[in-house]
């Protein structure tokens, strides 16, 4: 049922406190023997609460503590909070004018509030589940911890230089080498070295050129050294960074397939971590 626009005037003020004691009293004696004024208050209640809420009702189990307090931390982000407000301040410039307009629609306000919790949920899923993977990230990736080139190859002085500028996270200038050594390897129909190849997709890593760091460790993956299945692991890092966890999942995977697979155990733990449970076991 529609009512006048000054019944929603009313409406809108009673929802938000802006009536005197005697207007408050005297509006809700015709809610109370008005049954559709009743309903449209309701509504009209539920859909603002929807939008300035200030307390989200997450369901908490146990398991799922550690998310909850990390969604948590979220919202009393800045980043956070300028987003709420923004939307929150949209909604009601939407909710007062629309109440003020005879094109106002109760059906077109519900849609815009429903927009509005969903993109906000979004951002909560999203950026939780991207923190939980960059954290991951940062405690399992080794990369300071590659064995140095200059004990494995006699090119000592240009590694020992590629080496360097990868510590220092020159990575850039890292891959000039390293790239420039593997293609003279190459010429000298010399299969790459592992270590090498290790570097060099780790620098890209490390510029977040997650292509050529994949078609890298891959390059690793078809060597034919007992160094191999370390690929399997560098391209769970690389998905771990992205955040794409289904791909992590499938690597995670195939390294759980073969205990000899570098890194098997660590690859265990971030498997019950990511709580894939199907895997882990």
């Amino acid at each position: 049922m529609e009512f006048d626009n000054s019944i929603y005037d009313q409406i809108e003020a009673f929802i938000s406190g802006k009536m005197s004691e005697d207007e408050k009293n005297l509006f809700e004696s015709k809610i109370q023997s008005d049954k559709d004024l009743s309903k449209e208050v309701d509504l009209h209640r539920s859909l603002k609460h929807a939008i300035t809420d200030k307390e989200w009702h997450l369901t908490e189990n146990k398991k799922d503590n550690e998310e909850l307090n990390k969604i948590k931390n979220i919202r009393r982000s800045k980043k956070y909070t300028d987003i709420e407000s923004s939307i929150q301040e949209v909604g009601d410039q939407y909710f007062e004018n629309e109440m003020k307009s005879k094109r106002f629609k109760t059906w077109g306000y519900y849609v815009a509030t429903a927009v509005a919790i969903a993109c906000i949920l979004f951002f909560i899923n999203y950026y939780s589940s991207n923190q939980s993977t960059n954290t991951l990230y940062a405690q399992y990736s080794n990369w300071k911890d590659l064995p140095s080139l200059t004990l494995q190859s006699d090119n000592q002085n240009i590694l020992a230089k590629g080496e360097r500028l990868f510590m220092e996270t020159e990575y850039s200038e890292a891959i000039k080498i390293f790239s420039q050594v593997i293609s003279d390897s190459s010429v000298q129909s010399q299969a790459p070295d592992p270590y090498l190849l290790s570097y060099l997709g780790a620098s890209y890593l490390g510029l977040n050129d997650y292509e050529n760091a994949l078609l890298t460790f891959d390059q690793l993956l078809n060597s034919d050294t007992i160094d191999s299945s370390k690929g399997y692991w560098y391209k769970t890092m690389v998905y771990l960074k992205q955040g794409n966890k289904q791909k992590v999942g499938e690597q995670l995977k195939l390294i759980l397939q073969d205990e000899r697979n570098f890194n098997f155990q660590k690859a265990k733990e971030l498997c019950e971590k990511l709580d894939f449970d199907q895997l882990c076991n």
